[in-house]
């Protein structure tokens, strides 16, 4: 299903054994895992840009023990009610609703701007074209898929809009106010509730289609459960280890998960 353009050019970029090649001759080598790097050194902030390996490691093992199985489900619903055949995970890190929602029919794409999660997904799927990437300077041809989906993710709704076909759909997750409030509340002294987003923040230009909670309990069992649920929020960086301490003293957190889902269309 690739349709990559050009990082360089925009261009699309045809497949030449082990590269993709423009027009140009601009080439981009497919590593041995099986993605392709398309970003560019000046899309990239940082030597090793986007989520680290120790965050990598802790959401592949927390995601892959099943904890948030609600959410993929709920994302693989919406996919099949929208009659989605072609999506893009924009901010798909280690590929775990990326290859959930694959292996229910849809044809996937899954991009990310971090090395160690790009590798990660690949070791989680090998039918899926995974690539390294900016959401802010997606690599895809325009009209690409049929829906681009968010979780917990940064976006850019004019490169969101532009790979999108006309009448496509961006699902977009993120916390809801009463999001882990167990476990903020073992690192705080006062727990807030979360902004709930609004479409001005995110997507102006798009048709707001649906927006819905979903609410779950979970129970972690473990320490290391416990830690690496935290090494996937931001709370990990805003706390310091003495606020931590006592969090990652408890053997089970009993937690909400409180998720908003709103799905936007493209005239």
């Amino acid at each position: 299903m690739n349709q990559y353009r050009c990082p360089s050019c925009h261009a699309p970029l045809e497949r030449a054994g082990a590269s993709y090649r423009c027009a140009a001759n601009h080439s981009f080598d497919i590593a041995r895992k099986g993605y392709v790097n398309l970003l560019l050194a000046h899309q990239m902030s940082s030597k090793q840009p986007g989520d680290n390996k120790m965050m990598i490691n802790a959401r592949r093992e927390f995601l892959s023990a099943g904890f948030y199985q609600p959410l993929a489900d709920r994302l693989q619903q919406l996919c099949s009610q929208h009659k989605v055949q072609r999506l893009l995970d924009a901010g798909c890190g280690e590929g775990y609703y990326a290859a959930y929602i694959a292996g229910q029919g849809v044809s996937v794409a899954g991009v990310d701007i971090s090395k160690e999660g790009i590798q990660a997904a690949c070791r989680r799927s090998k039918s899926i074209d995974w690539c390294i990437a900016s959401v802010a300077e997606l690599p895809y041809l325009d009209a690409a898929f049929e829906a681009v989906l968010s979780v917990f993710c940064f976006v850019d709704e004019a490169e969101f809009a532009r790979v999108l076909q006309p009448g496509g759909v961006v699902v977009f997750v993120g916390p809801g106010e009463d999001h882990l409030p167990q476990l903020r509340a073992a690192l705080y002294d006062e727990v807030r509730p979360y902004r709930s987003a609004k479409q001005e923040d995110y997507f102006a230009g798009l048709n707001l289609v649906s927006q819905e909670r979903l609410r779950f309990a979970i129970t972690i069992d473990g320490s290391e459960q416990i830690a690496n649920l935290l090494k996937m929020t931001p709370h990990y960086w805003s706390s310091n280890p003495a606020q931590q301490a006592s969090l990652l003293a408890l053997t089970q957190l009993q937690d909400t998960v409180d998720m908003s889902i709103q799905v936007y269309r493209k005239n």
